[in-house]
């Protein structure tokens, strides 16, 4: 491997590690400008799209490296899972099952296909993938992680008659919840920071892939100019006493520290859809988009045990004081 093209990718995976997904998005596509034929390239920058919630243009990237070297299981795997998350179950559901053929032995593939099912309250086929994932790792943390929250979902789903789920199914991929559901996340990963002219281009573009480009795009930091870190603990207070009473309302299953926990043990964003499981219930937009921001609040001002303990918004007062 030429050695420029090797340090660009170490630099792109260290940033990756270290949560950093913009800046590597950055460092990759200076990398393709210089090697513009690296299918590896195409799949990483897909991935780091992913973590910033840029489905669409992840989608680009990763059929990008599908086309630049065909039948790589790992490429097929992502692209199945930016497809379901941009409400293509169908395709992205074949992408995961053409994944597991190429490479048996891969977990994740199955766990991801699992979580297809799981999402859209289909518990019958996604248990089936699932217990594959845990027969092939029956120790590995992620999957029990993931198999843990499967079955409160699966105790949340039996409140509801067969003929509901099909409702609560039909509203869920519903194009104008789907298009919500993205900005929210889309909104959660940029908002309240300073962005740099290529990562503004990148969510502008985003945006109109999405059918959103008439949206405001924040150029700078709009944080709350009271907010300081003595004040954080008490809007943190408010967001619990929300949450508990949204718990209480729907009668759920979960409590205020499974919530918690999801957020503290954070892996990627695909924890951020788990969450909105618990609470998508087949509601309208509006209702949807009240519950969407409450739980984007209890992103920003939760610990993450990435950012060592602290919340995204005592990170972003820490940048700011230097």
């Amino acid at each position: 491997m030429n050695k420029s093209l090797e340090r660009k990718i170490k630099k792109a995976d260290s940033l990756l590690r270290k949560k950093q997904p913009s800046k590597a998005v950055t460092v990759i596509k200076e990398a393709i400008r210089e090697f513009p034929e690296t299918p590896y390239l195409y799949y990483l920058l897909g991935i780091a799209r992913m973590k910033c919630c840029r489905f669409f243009l992840a989608k680009r990237a990763l059929e990008k490296a599908d086309k630049l070297d065909p039948d790589n299981p790992e490429n097929l795997r992502s692209l199945g899972w930016v497809k379901v998350m941009l409400g293509n179950l169908q395709e992205g559901r074949n992408d995961l099952r053409n994944a597991i053929n190429l490479n048996l032995t891969n977990p994740l593939a199955y766990l991801d296909l699992a979580m297809s099912y799981f999402h859209f309250y289909e518990f019958e086929q996604g248990f089936e993938w699932l217990n594959r994932a845990k027969a092939l790792a029956p120790k590995d943390p992620y999957v029990l992680y993931n198999s843990e929250i499967a079955e409160k979902m699966r105790k949340e789903a039996d409140k509801y008659s067969k003929f509901d789920l099909k409702l609560m199914r039909k509203e869920k991929l519903n194009p104008r919840v789907q298009k919500s559901f993205r900005f929210l996340m889309l909104e959660r990963f940029f908002k309240n920071k300073p962005l740099a002219k290529e990562e503004a281009e990148e969510i502008k573009e985003e945006l109109e892939l999405s059918g959103l480009g008439d949206k405001t795009l924040i150029y700078k930091d709009n944080i709350d100019e009271n907010l300081t870190k003595e004040n954080i603990p008490e809007r943190r207070k408010e967001i619990e006493q929300a949450l508990l009473g949204l718990l209480k309302e729907s009668e759920s299953d979960f409590t205020l520290e499974d919530i918690k926990e999801v957020i503290y043990n954070e892996r990627n964003d695909n924890e951020f859809s788990k969450i909105i499981s618990i609470f998508d219930k087949g509601q309208d937009l509006d209702e949807l988009n009240k519950i969407l921001q409450l739980l984007n609040d209890a992103w920003n001002y939760f610990p993450h045990k990435c950012l060592a303990g602290l919340c995204p918004m005592e990170k972003i007062l820490k940048h700011q004081g230097k």
